[in-house]
C-alpha cells in the first residue's frame, strides 16, 4: 500500500486575507486554486515538491452552505475565531492508492478517520476521508487520507513558487500513544512529535531558504 505525505492544509477565516498573509510571511502570491462545491469552500495552492503542496483554504461566501458539515472543523466557531488573524495548520494529509484499505485498518485500531467522500475542484475529482461530524481526530494530529486519480500528481499542475515544507511537528498530550498509532498507520516517519496540547506546527522554507514557523 502506497503512503506518501501529500499536503498541509492551512485554514483561514477569509481566503483573501490568507493570500495576503502568504505574500507577507512567505513572500509568494498564491493565486492558483478554486472552489469545492460539495464542501462550500475555496482554496489557493502552491507546489512544495513533485508530489506535495501547500494549501490555504477557507469557507467560500459565494457558495450556498453545503448539506453537510464542512471538512477541517471549518464550521466550528472556535476555528473561525482562531484563524481570524492568520491561517492555521489544522490538518496534514497523506496520499494512498487504497483509501478503503487504509480506513479499514484504522477502524481495526479503533480509530474513526472518516469515510470516503468524492469531491472536486474544477475538472479534478478525488476521494478523501471525511468524518460525518467534520472533526479532526486527536486535534488534527492524526492524518487525513486522500486518494487521487491515476496519473500525474495534481501538484504538477500547480505553480512552483520556491516554497518547501521542511518539518511537521505534532503536539499531543500522550506522545507515546501518538507515536505508536502513527507507526501502526505507517506514517510515523513523516512527522516529529512532542508533548503538549494537541495541535500542528510546520516549518515552511521560503525561496531564500529562510524558514517560517506556522502554528
Amino acid at each position: 500500500m502506497r503512503l506518501v505525505f501529500d499536503h498541509l492544509a492551512l485554514v483561514a477565516a477569509d481566503l483573501e486575507a490568507g493570500v495576503d498573509w502568504a505574500k507577507e510571511r512567505l513572500g509568494v502570491d498564491m493565486a492558483v486554486g478554486g472552489a469545492h462545491p460539495k464542501m462550500g469552500t475555496h482554496n489557493r495552492l502552491t507546489r512544495t515538491g513533485p508530489d506535495n503542496f501547500l494549501e490555504i483554504i477557507a469557507i467560500d461566501p459565494e457558495q450556498a452552505a453545503p448539506g453537510r458539515v464542512r471538512w477541517y472543523r471549518m464550521d466550528d466557531p472556535a476555528v473561525r475565531e482562531m484563524t481570524k488573524t492568520a491561517p492555521r495548520p489544522l490538518s496534514w494529509i497523506v496520499a494512498t492508492d487504497d483509501l478503503d484499505a487504509v480506513l479499514g485498518a484504522a477502524r481495526d485500531l479503533g480509530l474513526d478517520l472518516g469515510r470516503p467522500v468524492q469531491v472536486s475542484r474544477g475538472d479534478l475529482t478525488w476521494r478523501i476521508a471525511v468524518r460525518d461530524d467534520g472533526d479532526l481526530p486527536e486535534g488534527g494530529t492524526l492524518p487525513v487520507f486522500i486518494q487521487w486519480p491515476e496519473g500525474p500528481h495534481p501538484a504538477m499542475r500547480m505553480p512552483e513558487l520556491g516554497l518547501g515544507i521542511s518539518r511537521i511537528l505534532l503536539r499531543h498530550p500522550d506522545p507515546a500513544w501518538l507515536d505508536r498509532t502513527l507507526s501502526q498507520l505507517g506514517v510515523r516517519h513523516m512527522v516529529e512529535i512532542e508533548s503538549g496540547p494537541a495541535g500542528i506546527a510546520a516549518e515552511i522554507s521560503r525561496q531564500d531558504a529562510s524558514p517560517v514557523l506556522v502554528c
